[in-house]
């Protein structure tokens, strides 16, 4: 049975702290090997969290230990370009000591939110701008969420060259895939395995939500007619939308000063009259 994947690496928290985690999303069954059949996983077909948490820690232990022992661990310390040799012992003592804790969650017949959770992590940066609420002599001062007090948000202070170091830290390596895909959902087989997998589901591939146009998006906001001229009321076209300094409509719309306009850009009463305007545009600034 080939079941698919979709993990996630995180590794800050609402305190911009070093917090390394993975939230991953896997189907409740997968493809038989020979491809012709739909293998549907037991009621209770994960196992428990504690066991999987020792599992999962006794691997990860095995991994760094085997890496090690290929290629040993340097650290580079801050204030010298010296390089010393890891203290492996030590951080494998320090992982056997800890607590790994993992939480399962329900099955879901429509995991889009959850993979939208676990994927936005990815697209967005450690710390959005509205939270960090005053920076005065040196110290930032940001908002964060408190899970050990219910969730509340709390305010931390810190000097600017730590705060600085919180949010660097996080900044994935060159190359580094924060989501990966495995089994079903895996680059080189998904083009194929997918689409056989929903026939055998008897799903329909649904169709993205295509993005919000300029002029629905002025509705929304409370515009009755967007794209009606000021001064004529003609339904106007939408062309493109600028921000920032003023520059030539001859630059944008690639026509030179003398140039007559083309009947398809052409806005105005439904016959074009014989004689075609001719477009002058000065650029005041």
């Amino acid at each position: 049975m080939k079941p698919g994947f979709i993990v996630v690496a995180h590794t800050f928290g609402s305190d911009l702290k070093w917090n390394v985690h993975f939230h991953v999303v896997i189907t409740a069954g997968g493809v038989r090997h020979d491809g012709k059949r739909w293998v549907h996983a037991p009621k209770r077909y994960l196992v428990p969290a504690p066991l999987l948490a020792l599992e999962w820690k006794l691997n990860v232990i095995e991994a760094i230990a085997a890496a090690h022992q290929k290629e040993p661990f340097y650290c580079r310390r801050l204030r010298s370009d010296r390089r010393r040799r890891f203290n492996v012992r030590k951080c494998l003592g320090y992982i056997r000591n800890s607590h790994w804790h993992i939480r399962l969650g329900p099955s879901l017949q429509q995991a889009d939110g959850a993979v939208r959770y676990a994927c936005r992590y990815s697209k967005r940066p450690v710390i959005a701008e509205g939270r960090i609420t005053n920076y005065d002599k040196g110290y930032v001062s940001f908002l964060f969420k408190d899970y050990y007090k219910g969730g509340r948000y709390q305010c931390k202070k810190l000097p600017v060259l730590v705060f600085i170091d919180r949010v660097v830290q996080h900044l994935p390596p060159r190359s580094f895939h924060q989501v990966r895909y495995y089994g079903l959902f895996a680059p080189a087989v998904r083009a194929k395995e997918l689409p056989k997998a929903r026939q055998l589901l008897q799903q329909r591939k649904r169709r993205r939500k295509q993005p919000l146009t300029w002029e629905s998006r002025r509705k929304a906001a409370g515009e009755s007619q967007p794209l009606a001229c000021p001064h004529c009321s003609t339904t106007m076209v939408y062309w493109s939308l600028m921000f920032g300094k003023a520059i030539s409509m001859a630059i944008i719309l690639g026509i030179k000063p003398d140039e007559k306009i083309p009947p398809h850009l052409y806005i105005g009463p439904k016959t074009i009259p014989k004689r075609s305007k001719h477009v002058k545009l000065i650029d005041k600034y």
